[in-house]
């Protein structure tokens, strides 16, 4: 009877160990309550302000050139001042070269030319001496059998032959001489053409160093696609915008967002500004464009953003200047009851997804279905209920330490 006692005692003692060994598990990882809270979804980006409308400042001319100065950016302009000056050396240079190039094309006409008048005349002085010949074959010529021999009557129709066959060469020569030249010359003359074409490009370059500003107001330099704006010694390309003067009364944000951050975003969100230079203020706008497709927005950086314009709800040109830095966060998603579960909590294996469930002070693994997340939380649409307690870190890992 002693004995079985005994025996009671023991086991009931190692239930109780393992009872407290599991508890000191569980108690060593840290839990969560699956319940519903309210769930919102924002992105963050960063980017200017720009204004709406401005008259943009096209570069002059039909050939790229170089700038050599420029005004200050942020300078209020007058109409018809000078904002640019482009350096005229190089045109210059590039002006005489062509210059020099139909001057020694048009000594190669001029050569030509004189070949031919010179080919010309030989053949001309060929079918004169051709003409004579037949006159005094054609004089001298019998063929009566009683006064020459059968074989000089031959060798008399036989230079006559000649003759002929001499006179179609020096027809076929003289004309081939024309075509020959004529296209050798035509040739030369498009040549001399297109540099002709290029040295009037150039003068006309040249009486367009200066760009001067067609309307009145604060001057902006012009982000080329890659970032940069206009700077001395940049060469520029005809047709780029190289400036613009901005309606000041009216302003938008240009927000630029990680294209992997860029998920579900639309027209007609919410967005909220900061300016860098005014953190304790806020504007509150909504998204008017969303980009297409992402694109890279610094030279030589392979990360790509979409770019979105924003609406903004208040006007305040004291603060609002082109250029001016700025943070938004886009509301994404409004905030509704879901729920959700702090994202450290799921784990991810072979494709699917899976949470530790705590059953009975066990761990167990649980296969969950999950939606959108935010940075903290991710929404789960079945596999918990509210109630549950799930680990927010691998009992492993737990156990481990």
């Amino acid at each position: 009877m002693k004995q079985h006692i005994s025996s009671i005692a023991l086991i009931t003692l190692a239930i109780l160990g393992l009872s407290a060994c599991s508890e000191k598990q569980a108690s060593s990882i840290p839990e969560y309550p699956v319940s519903e809270v309210d769930f919102d979804i924002t992105v963050s980006g960063f980017g200017e302000i720009e204004a709406v409308q401005a008259q943009r400042i096209i570069s002059p001319g039909r050939r790229p050139m170089t700038l050599s100065w420029l005004i200050p950016e942020n300078t209020t302009v007058e109409k018809g001042e000078v904002i640019a000056r482009f350096d005229a050396q190089q045109i210059m240079r590039d002006s005489r070269s062509e210059e020099f190039e139909m001057m020694k094309l048009e000594q190669d006409i001029s050569r030509s030319n004189a070949i031919q008048s010179q080919q010309m005349r030989e053949v001309a002085s060929d079918q004169i001496f051709v003409k004579q010949e037949f006159e005094f074959v054609d004089r001298f010529a019998i063929d009566d059998l009683r006064i020459f021999s059968q074989l000089e009557i031959i060798d008399t129709l036989e230079n006559r032959d000649f003759l002929e066959a001499k006179d179609n060469f020096l027809n076929w020569k003289e004309s081939s001489i024309d075509e020959q030249f004529d296209s050798e010359v035509a040739v030369l003359d498009i040549r001399r053409q297109g540099h002709a074409t290029k040295f009037d490009r150039h003068q006309q370059a040249l009486t367009s160093l200066e760009v001067v500003s067609p309307y009145s107001g604060l001057l902006i330099y012009e982000k080329d696609r890659r970032g940069e704006k206009p700077s001395v010694g940049q060469t520029v390309f005809p047709g780029r915008p190289i400036a613009q003067i901005p309606n000041l009364e009216d302003m938008q944000a240009k927000v630029y967002v990680l294209a992997n951050d860029a998920i579900d975003l639309a027209i007609d969100q919410s967005v909220s500004v900061r300016l860098d230079a005014f953190p304790d203020r806020t504007f509150a706008g909504v998204i008017n464009n969303v980009a297409g497709f992402p694109r890279s927005i610094e030279r030589g950086n392979p990360i790509t953003y979409y770019e979105i314009t924003v609406t903004l709800n208040e006007q305040d040109p004291k603060v609002m200047q082109p250029g001016r830095k700025l943070s938004a966060s886009i509301d994404v998603k409004s905030p509704e009851k879901r729920l959700v579960i702090p994202i450290q909590a799921l784990h991810h294996e072979n494709g699917s997804s899976y949470v530790y469930i705590n059953s009975g002070g066990q761990y167990t693994k649980k296969s969950v279905e999950s939606g959108r997340k935010n940075l903290y939380l991710v929404e789960i649409t079945s596999g918990l209920s509210k109630g549950d307690i799930i680990a927010l870190s691998s009992p492993e890992q737990g156990s481990g330490s």
